[in-house]
């Protein structure tokens, strides 16, 4: 049931000053599985990692245990990602890390870790630029005789990242599935000829051996191998733009981690078989990253050779686009939640690209580069290498966090959907096995810079994590004792109310609830032709009592509520308990419960795949009884007769608006409506509700919705529902 009491509002809701809702959230349904694996394996810049990254550990360590380590370590990014995307199953925030960790273990702490983030994924993305400048001005002099200094290429690499930050996320997409795909084509053809070309004729499985984890130098190899995958975490940072962020990124960080921790071990491994195990330290440490390329000059010709060189440096260009695009995300998740300057929660209304972040990040870069150039130091050792290591440090140190906040959010939230071995088991072998390969990182620091033991920045780099979570958390605990509307919305990310100045319905939701659970009850007034409401999508941490507070006041008088209990006392007393039990199982993850700006307006959806949604909790009879007593039976006639009348298409359910009585008439039910509409319109998905009396159909023909024939009427003379059908394409009344 879905009611109106008076006009209904046909035309769009514009801003009357401030930052729109529109230019505060991020454009949906862009992204699906292969964009967002295509992001995350082009952050890992895989050509990178095995032509200059596992050469060079074979050289330093002087062990050949790096296929393995590279296995071993997918094996725990793997059992990372079990508890890191069923959280992202039920958040959905570009923020990702900095959300995730707010959620499981405070608000103050999760603003530690987004400053944590926002230093490691900076110096992830700026350090690159080292690679890429240094890198391209060798080859060009090799190949041209140019001598071009490697800042200015740099600063040309720079330019057209700041152009694409603010382009759609699709067309980035698009970039880096052109690169990305060469990139994996060439290295495959390296390993082909690699693996059909064994060192005496024979392939050796000798580096595959898992031994050689516990051998001399292992530490450092589980250091190396664990910074090759970093970026593959990104995934939760663009579920705000995918199309189904409860799927996409579970299946898109699977999906990557495989590919890549396969691809790593298959190519490092290929390697060892060409030169064979004995061998392969020596030719790694004389002819250091030239290694692949030599080794194929031979068999497949300059031109190939020299394709491989090229497509290393857009390797490192497509790593740069796909941190830079993380980097931008941090900054609107933050500024959209007011941590930072709310004006870096702004997004470009054409583009939906976080605009304002991504501008912030360029300028970060653009000030390192320069700084670098100033103080000339080396793009490739200094920049690259140190600071792209450094920042690898901080993701690590994250991830070994978050895993300790996944097992936090669901021992406090219970998740019915999730079984013990994604909510506890999985998080916990995680965090501990990350606790590990933090401290060899800590232990083996010095090596992995490649730097004396005693250098400054063996001790400084770590520590200046600390230095940026502890701000952090001073930052938090400010915000918590003299900024508490700001504090509140800490992590609720595309669960908060984005654009507070804006009179704009909302367009932003955690996706499609789960089809086989939902309560059966609608309706309440609360339309009328008035100025905008702020909506937003109630998290699973949204307290119950105001959500079934205001559904029980909506309700507490009309024909089904005195055919229900006619009695007025026990009405009210029974309401207070069934509806509280609804709110509590719609905020369970069932359902997708809107809210308005100031909780005095409530709307809940389901998705239906097939017939009535079922979202009563298990033991939904038998607390109906002890709620309900004499008047159960009645209850259990109306979700009888609505089920039976229910639709068997797929589509979604408005199950109940509802307005506080105080509040009827100001138009925030239309809000509410009309901006799940607007998504649903967009998702092509038919929509399905009941009204609850005559008056009201008209109403409901101004947003699309249709009769669907015979009423539906309550037995011992009770009053009629009227179910309602809106197509999947209905371009009127939005």
């Amino acid at each position: 049931m879905s009611d109106n009491t008076s006009g209904l509002r046909t035309r769009p809701m514009h801003a009357a000053g401030g930052p729109s809702r529109v230019s505060r959230a991020l454009a949906r349904n862009r992204l699906g599985v292969s964009s967002v694996v295509f992001f995350i394996v082009s952050a890992a810049a895989p050509l990178t990692v095995i032509g200059s990254g596992a050469v060079l550990a074979f050289a330093t360590t002087k062990t050949i245990g790096i296929p393995v380590a590279y296995a071993a370590i997918a094996v725990v990014l793997g059992l990372f990602s079990v508890g890191y995307v069923a959280m992202s199953r039920h958040i959905t925030n570009a923020g990702a890390f900095y959300t995730y960790v707010a959620q499981g273990l405070g608000r103050v702490a999760g603003v530690g870790a987004s400053f944590v983030a926002l230093v490691a994924y900076n110096g992830m993305q700026v350090g690159l630029y080292g690679g890429f400048g240094g890198i391209l001005a060798m080859h060009l002099n090799a190949w041209f005789g140019w001598s071009v200094d490697w800042w200015v290429l740099a600063l040309g690499a720079w330019l057209v990242i700041a152009v694409l930050g603010v382009l759609r996320i699709d067309f980035n997409s698009k970039v880096l599935a052109v690169l990305l795909t060469a990139e994996c084509l060439v290295m495959l053809v390296f390993d082909a000829v690699e693996l059909t070309h064994p060192a005496g004729g024979l392939v050796s499985f000798t580096a595959l051996d898992p031994s050689n984890l516990v051998a001399t130098g292992a530490g450092a190899l589980l250091v190396t191998a664990v910074t090759g995958f970093v970026g593959f975490e990104g995934g939760a940072v663009y579920a705000e733009e995918t199309r189904d962020p409860k799927r996409t990124v579970a299946r898109a960080t699977y999906i990557a981690v495989a590919f890549v921790g396969i691809l790593y071990a298959l190519s490092s491994w290929a390697l060892t078989v060409f030169t064979g195990p004995d061998q392969i330290v020596g030719a790694a440490t004389t002819q250091s990253t030239d290694l692949i390329f030599t080794i194929n000059a031979g068999f497949l010709g300059a031109w190939i050779v020299d394709t491989g060189r090229i497509l290393i440096v857009t390797s490192l260009f497509a790593a740069l686009v796909s941190f830079h695009n993380t980097v931008a995300r941090y900054f609107f998740a933050l500024g959209r939640e007011r941590v930072l300057p709310g004006g870096l929660g702004s997004t470009n209304r054409r583009t939906g690209s976080p605009q304002a972040g991504s501008l912030t990040q360029s300028a970060i870069a653009l000030a390192v580069i320069v700084l670098f150039v100033v103080y000339k130091l080396d793009p490739l050792k200094d920049l690259m290498f140190i600071v792209t290591t450094y920042g690898g440090l901080g993701v690590l140190i994250l991830m070994a966090i978050t895993s300790v906040s996944v097992i936090g959010y669901f021992l406090r939230r219970p998740a019915p959907d999730e079984n013990a071995w994604r909510r506890v088991v999985s998080p916990a072998i995680a965090a501990v096995l990350l606790l590990v390969v933090l401290y060899l990182t800590l232990a083996k620091y010095s090596t992995l810079l490649d730097l004396p033991s005693g250098h400054p920045a063996v001790w400084i780099l770590p520590a200046s994590f600390g230095v940026a979570g502890l701000a952090g958390i001073l930052w938090g605990a400010h915000l918590r004792h003299h900024r508490p509307e700001i504090y509140a919305s800490i992590g609720l990310g595309a669960n908060s109310v984005i654009g507070r100045a804006s009179r704009e319905p909302l367009a932003i939701t955690a996706g499609p609830a789960p089809a086989d659970r939902l309560p059966a009850f609608t309706g309440s007034p609360g339309f009328a032709d008035d100025e905008g409401h702020e909506v937003f999508l109630a998290g699973r941490d949204h307290p119950v009592d105001p959500i079934g507070t205001v559904l029980s006041e909506a309700f507490l008088t009309g024909d089904i509520a005195d055919w229900l209990v006619p009695d007025p006392d026990d009405r009210r007393r029974i309401y207070q308990q069934y509806w509280r039990m609804a709110a509590e199982q719609a905020l369970s993850g069932a359902g997708e419960v809107f809210v308005s700006g100031d909780t005095s307006g409530v709307a809940v959806w389901y998705a239906a795949a097939a017939g009535p949604p079922r979202a009563e909790p298990p033991d939904f009879t038998r607390r109906l009884h002890a709620i309900c007593g004499p008047y159960t039976e009645r209850f259990l006639a109306l979700h009888a007769a609505m089920d039976a009348a229910h639709p068997v298409r797929p589509h979604h359910y408005l199950a109940f608006v509802a307005v506080t009585p105080e509040q009827q008439g100001r138009g925030i039910g239309t809000a509410l409506i009309r901006h799940r509409l607007q998504e649903l319109e967009n998702m092509a998905m038919p929509v399905y509700l009941e009204a609850t009396n005559r008056r009201n159909l008209a109403l409901y023909v101004h947003l699309g919705f249709q009769p669907m024939g015979t009423p539906i009427t309550l037995p011992d003379d009770g009053p009629r529902l009227y179910p309602m059908w809106r197509p999947a394409s209905i371009h009127r009344g939005l």
